[in-house]
């Protein structure tokens, strides 16, 4: 059995799939890694360039997805096929660094009651061309509450495979902030841990990159806000567009599960955050104009 599981979710990747491998080559510790490439609706060439690598990577396993599925979904296909005690996120257009599954591993090894651990990465404009701009991400232990109203573990978290068994998988409703909505549940528990370091490169300004799609990605963030109260940063106007039902449940395949199963005193919590509600409603003529914006921009 090994130790990390590593989902990378594939569809429409040519452009990354060669310097993709080439980083796969150089990360430290291999003996302890399975990588499941998750493939959605492949291409000829794609496969070829799959097959011309993996030969030399026994622990690369390629898993094709003949119809095309959410990223989410993928995600959630690729944790219950996981062989690994932890699981972490590589996506084919990024870059781990050669260090970063086995500094993150060390870090739940060392603190067997965290369940997530996440790191700091570098910004890049062109793949391969990483620059030495960073991402900074808050510490959770000096700043948790950071962690209810924004996103912070990044694109390179790492967590318990056991833990999907209490707090749930990633809401596949969702085609943007899954992994945000995952962050709060988690940081409810308190058991959530920063791995010093740069540990890799996220691909910027890409057309081709779901979180591309502003719009979507701001109501989908607003569901966020109204699913944990986070009336500060709610944006009332987005709300026409949003099935207000759905924003308590988390979609799993074909099941919806209600958020207070796996959200510890989801409603209590959210009745602590009711006077956070009067700066919302201040806020709103510019949430207005912002969603006017977002409708125009995105016709």
């Amino acid at each position: 059995m090994k130790k990390i599981t590593v989902l990378t979710s594939l569809y429409k990747c040519q452009k990354y799939l060669q310097g993709y491998f080439d980083w796969v080559r150089q990360i430290d510790n291999p003996e302890e890694v399975e990588i499941l490439l998750l493939h959605n609706a492949p291409s000829q060439v794609e496969l070829d360039i799959i097959q011309q690598n993996i030969l030399e990577l026994p622990f690369v396993r390629h898993i094709i997805i003949s119809e095309l599925e959410g990223l989410y979904a993928t995600w959630n296909r690729g944790i219950r096929m996981a062989e690994g005690q932890y699981v972490c996120v590589w996506n084919v257009d990024d870059i781990r660094f050669p260090e970063s599954l086995s500094l993150q591993a060390a870090t739940l090894d060392e603190n067997p009651d965290i369940l997530l651990t996440y790191c700091d990465f570098h910004h890049m404009y062109q793949y391969g061309c990483i620059s030495d701009e960073k991402v900074i991400n808050e510490d959770f232990l000096f700043s948790s509450s950071v962690f209810f109203v924004s996103h912070q573990i990044g694109c390179f978290p790492m967590w318990r495979k056991v833990l999907h068994e209490k707090f749930g998988y990633f809401d596949e409703q969702f085609f943007l902030v899954a992994d945000f909505d995952f962050q709060i549940r988690l940081a409810r528990t308190g058991k959530v841990r920063k791995t010093e370091g740069a540990l890799g490169a996220y691909l910027e300004d890409a057309p081709e990159k779901l979180s591309s799609n502003q719009k979507r990605q701001t109501i989908e963030r607003n569901i966020v806000y109204l699913r944990y109260a986070v009336w500060e940063y709610l944006n009332w106007f987005t709300l026409f567009s949003i099935n207000k039902e759905h924003a308590f449940q988390i979609k799993n395949g074909n099941e919806w599960i209600s958020v207070s199963s796996v959200f510890d005193s989801y409603w209590e919590y959210r009745k602590k955050r009711y006077p956070k509600l009067f700066n919302s409603i201040w806020k709103q003529p510019r949430g207005l104009a912002a969603f006017i914006k977002h409708c125009l921009l995105n016709k």
